[in-house]
């Protein structure tokens, strides 16, 4: 049966209207689209500055910014546990071995080395690199130091903290029967294992600290918290890498220069102590550092954790901030691109932190000598807390420890 010519016309006319529709959707399906940044082990001061800076990023011809659907991790859980970790189209977060095992799997869009290019040479050493290809991309460092209160180093006519020895002598000429003079987060498992890793860089070396995250982590993989444990007590042993740490402070609780409450601080308990001058020395974050009023930090001095030799080669404990494409799109290279790169004066300076850019701007001294001590060294390391990606593991391992300690 043939058409007549309006069905014909009538039938076109319809075809166009869908095309037309289908077409209009397209646009508007691409013009609404969000592309979704996945954060996993960030304080929310860094959440908010990398997604601020992201969003404020032109994109494609038209330059134009994106706005970002957010998944925040569970910083509690490893990477690879949590089924929303790798659905969205950038991944930033802390490195530790969990998320370096990811990162090596393939389940990270790889990136061009050439995006290392500015950064000094341990830096780039330490990058997270597979078949010649970027997995990990360091865009901030956060950082373990010492800060010693001026007036009390000073008065204590110590004269100089070059090396660990002088720490100790400084903490026996300004302890009374009293005044504990060091503070330090012991209650926050993942905090009281980077302390312990900071010493064991400082005293045995960084061959010993790594020995060490290597068999934990082995022993985090089984897992198996009866393994875990049995591995902490291996570690700890007379012969063992974390020895040294161990007995350094162990020696710091019985000789009083910790509270005896400090294996159960928080925080908020370290800053308390500085803030009413209970303390004369803590061992912080850069990032906890900044949570420290102006008025008593001003007070204080930032330091790295001093070594058994003030010429020795040295390698500190810095945990490092990674962008990670999880698609092959040009807006995530191009994003990725650009916070290694330009961005690095304002994702410094609104975070804190330090950058990884070894020529850039800086909020401060201590980013700037962050970047110094980082650059002078033999580059940063994963903090001892980093081979537990697992809350319950690291409580485990840190409560064996400070029984150790105490007892």
């Amino acid at each position: 049966m043939k058409m007549s010519k309006f069905t014909k016309i009538a039938l076109i006319t319809v075809a166009a209207l869908i095309i037309i529709l289908a077409t209009a959707f397209t646009a508007i399906g691409i013009a609404s689209y969000k592309p979704t940044v996945v954060f996993y082990n960030l304080n929310e001061k860094t959440q908010k500055t990398i997604l601020n800076e992201i969003e404020s990023m032109p994109v494609g011809r038209k330059g134009k910014n994106l706005k970002y659907n957010v998944t925040v991790l569970d910083p509690n859980l490893p990477l690879s546990a949590q089924k929303k970790a790798f659905k969205g189209d950038l991944l930033f977060a802390t490195m530790d071995y969990d998320v370096q095992e990811a990162a090596k799997s393939g389940k990270i869009k790889k990136m061009n080395v050439n995006l290392l290019e500015g950064m000094p040479s341990p830096t780039r050493a330490t990058a997270l690199i597979q078949n010649n290809k970027l997995c990990a991309l360091p865009i901030l460092y956060d950082f373990y130091e010492i800060d010693v209160n001026l007036q009390a180093f000073n008065d204590s006519k110590v004269g100089k903290i070059a090396d660990w020895n002088d720490f100790m002598t400084f903490l026996s000429k300004t302890a009374t029967k009293d005044f504990n003079p060091l503070a330090f987060t012991g209650g926050n498992p993942d905090e009281f294992l980077n302390v312990l890793g900071c010493i064991c860089e400082a005293l045995s070396g960084e061959k010993a600290l790594k020995t060490a995250e290597d068999k934990l982590y082995q022993a985090f993989k089984t897992k198996n918290e009866e393994k875990v444990i049995a591995a902490v007590e291996e570690l700890c042993k007379e012969d063992g890498p974390l020895y040294e740490a161990v007995a350094a402070l162990k020696q710091i609780y019985i000789e009083k220069y910790c509270s005896n409450s400090a294996f159960s601080f928080t925080a908020e308990d370290t800053k308390f102590f500085m803030d009413n001058k209970i303390c004369n020395s803590a061992f912080l974050k850069l990032s906890d550092h900044r949570n420290i009023s102006t008025k008593v930090i001003n007070e204080y001095i930032s330091i790295y954790v001093p070594g058994n030799d003030e010429n020795s080669g040295r390698s500190f404990l810095a945990p490092t901030i990674c962008a990670m494409p999880l698609k092959n799109n040009k807006s995530a290279a191009s994003t990725v691109k650009l916070l290694a790169s330009s961005r690095q004066t304002s994702l410094s300076m609104k975070s804190t932190l330090a950058p990884t850019q070894a020529s850039c701007g800086t909020p401060d001294k201590q980013a700037d000598d962050v970047r110094f001590w980082l650059a002078a060294s033999n580059g940063p390391v994963m903090p001892l807390g980093g081979a537990l990606p697992s809350a319950a593991m690291k409580k485990a391992a840190a409560d064996y420890i400070t029984n150790l300690l105490r007892f």
